[in-house]
This record gives structure tokens, C-alpha cells and sequence, in this order.
């Protein structure tokens, strides 16, 4: 799809003034807007069902939120907003999953993907520790992760539920649909762009400089790429590392000598995917077509909220400590 074209596809009509009848950067803005207002909408009226559930059962609040149904509900109810945005973008603008990144790639940014998501997690670990503790100046303590249990079996209900569909829905929305109307940015501007925007979707003060870093090498992996593929492994694969040492705690009994071996070929294995992905399939890719206002303007109301969640979750941290 050109990017300086209109959506709709041929043969699909809107009025003149429909609000659906946009440039694709806009559409990509409003996709954006629209999934933070809809996970902030469910999370509403579940807020209102459990508090509801909570009186009329008389049981209380915190009881029911250490509940496994509860914390499965709060990242499942999620998914279903990403799964109704996907569907009504594909229904009113008859897209194929084609025309937002599900298509073939080249073998080596399959492979690439693998060192890639390895040096992400073990090369960028301590950025977290650090960026907390700068935040603990401030009075902020990071919240502990509220996962369901790993325990037995649960290990693979949580496998899925927070590593594998987080990678297929968000790399769907942000470095698929999303992306598709802003790449032709430039590569630096829509690596920036993309990893505010992923930093920002998840509203987690802790993570904030990691989730924008990943964000910046998920969105040049995708351009690269021309593919959401490779990114959905790296993603993938950063969770399940992560959902892994729930269970087993293995990260904890590295030995001192053996965290730096980690973090030096961690280091190694990062640099080196970006160098050569900065350097990889770029005739053709630099061309800028079109100006960031178009998208900026509908994508502000999802910016904005989630810039406010960002600072009632640090002000949430605060109180907490």
C-alpha cells in the first residue's frame, strides 16, 4: 500500500465528511487512540462488575483480586480490545493481514531474531534496575508483577496468556497497523516514534526507558524486515525468558563471573544485530514522504492518556513505598 494514498480500498465508499475516510497516517493515529481508549473502557466496567460482584457476594476486594481468575481476566479482557480493533480496522478498510505486516521475510531476519532477542534482554536488564533506582529518588517503588500462578501446569497457561498473545496483539497493532501509516517517516523518525508510542501503550514507570529501547530495535526490525514475523519471536521470546524465571529463578543463581560472561556476549550479540540491521536492505527506505502532524493529531488522545496513566502509576508507586 502507498502511503501517500487514501483509505478506502477501491470499491468501498464513505461519505465526504465520514470520519473513517482519512489518510492512512491519520488511520494509523486513530487505531492507536482507539485501542488505549478500549482497554481503558473494559477496564472500567470491570472495575465496576468485580466491585459489584464484591458486594453482592460480600467478599472483599483484595480477596478476590489475588484470585487466578482475576489475574488471567486482567490481561485476557485486554486481548479482546486488540482483537475487536484488528477486526473493525480489516472490516471498514478491507485490509488483509498482508497489507500490515504479515508477510514473508528474508531467512536471516528469521534467524536474527534469536541473538536479537537474547541481547535485549540479558544486554538491556540492568536499564531497569537503574532507571528504578533513579525513580527511588523520587519516592517511587516498582510494584511486584501480578502474574498467575506458574505452578505445574499453570506455567503454560501463563506462557500463553502473558508472553505468546501479547507478542502476536501488540506487534499486530503497533508495528503492523500502526506502523504501516508511519514508516515513510524515515527510518530514524519512526524507530523514535515507535518506541515512545510501545513505551507509552504500557504505562509501567519502571520499564519505561527498556519498553522504548525495544521498541525502537522492534520497529527497525519490522522496516528492515518488511515483516512483523521477526518481531513477534523477539517478543515472544522476551516474555517467555521472563515468564521462565517466575518459575524457575534461574537468572537469580547466576554467579557473579557468569553474569558478566552474559551481559559481554549479551552486548556483543545486540550491537551487532543493530549494526547490521542499520545497514541491511536500506536502498529504498529512506525516502521521507510525508509530515508526523497527521498521525501526532488523532494519536493524542492515546498519547495523553496514557502519559496521565503513566504518572498516576508512578504517583500509585509513591504511596505505595
Amino acid at each position: 500500500m502507498e502511503q501517500n494514498e487514501k483509505i478506502p480500498n477501491a470499491g468501498q465508499k464513505f461519505s465526504k465528511h465520514s470520519i473513517f475516510d482519512q489518510p492512512r497516517k491519520a488511520v494509523s493515529g486513530m487505531v492507536y487512540s482507539g485501542t488505549v481508549l478500549g482497554m481503558l473502557l473494559i477496564s472500567f466496567v470491570f472495575s465496576v462488575t468485580l466491585a459489584l460482584f464484591a458486594q453482592i457476594t460480600q467478599q472483599p476486594m483484595e480477596e478476590l483480586s489475588r484470585t487466578e481468575l482475576y489475574r488471567y481476566l486482567t490481561y485476557l479482557l485486554y486481548y479482546v480490545v486488540y482483537i475487536v480493533v484488528i477486526l473493525v480496522f480489516c472490516r471498514v478498510y478491507r485490509e488483509k493481514p498482508c497489507s500490515f505486516g504479515y508477510r514473508n521475510c528474508k531467512v536471516r531476519y528469521w534467524l536474527l531474531a534469536f541473538p536479537l532477542a537474547f541481547g535485549l534482554l540479558f544486554g538491556l536488564n540492568f536499564v531497569n534496575a537503574y532507571f528504578v533506582e533513579f525513580l527511588s529518588l523520587f519516592g517511587y517503588t516498582a510494584p511486584e508483577a501480578q502474574i498467575p500462578s506458574v505452578a505445574g501446569g499453570g506455567f503454560w497457561g501463563v506462557l500463553i496468556t502473558v508472553a505468546f498473545l501479547p507478542a502476536i496483539f501488540e506487534e499486530t497493532i503497533l508495528r503492523g497497523i500502526v506502523l504501516e501509516g508511519i514508516k515513510d517517516l524515515g527510518t530514524i523518525a519512526a524507530c523514535l516514534l515507535g518506541g515512545l508510542l510501545f513505551s507509552l501503550f504500557h504505562m509501567n514507570p519502571a520499564q519505561t526507558v527498556y519498553q522504548f529501547l525495544c521498541g525502537c530495535v522492534f520497529t527497525l526490525l519490522v522496516l528492515r524486515a518488511n515483516s512483523i514475523y521477526p518481531a513477534v519471536i523477539v517478543h515472544f521470546l522476551n516474555n517467555a525468558v521472563i515468564v521462565a524465571d517466575y518459575k524457575w529463578n534461574f537468572l537469580a543463581r547466576l554467579s557473579t563471573e557468569a553474569n558478566w560472561i552474559v551481559l559481554i556476549c549479551a552486548g556483543i550479540s545486540l550491537v551487532g544485530s543493530i549494526v547490521f540491521l542499520i545497514f541491511s536492505e536500506r536502498s529504498g527506505r529512506e525516502k521521507k514522504k510525508g509530515a508526523i502532524r497527521p498521525f501526532l493529531l488523532p494519536a493524542l488522545i492515546g498519547i495523553l492518556l496514557c502519559g496521565i496513566l503513566w504518572i498516576a502509576n508512578f504517583a500509585a508507586g509513591r504511596i505505595g513505598s
